[in-house]
């Protein structure tokens, strides 16, 4: 019997009620690459802190794969 293989090619997710959005640094990751995080931040049911919504780790074995180009310095 043949092994079957599912893969994922693409993912579209939507966030609403978004209070703040984070771009960590780039750091090295300890294992030879760099890694960054893209955090989206919402309101909690309870208090003033903002909660967690998603995190989005980005790894790769090259830098500057991971810098974020875009046309405003306020992004």
């Amino acid at each position: 019997m043949t092994q079957s293989l599912i893969a994922q090619l693409s993912q579209k997710l939507s966030i609403t009620a978004v209070k703040d959005i984070e771009v960590t640094g780039i750091v090295d990751d300890g294992a030879g690459g760099w890694v960054r995080s893209v955090r989206f931040y919402g309101s909690p049911a309870s208090g003033t802190n903002k909660a967690l919504i998603l995190e989005v780790l980005l790894q790769s074995a090259e830098k500057t794969d991971l810098a974020i180009t875009t046309p405003e310095i306020d992004f």
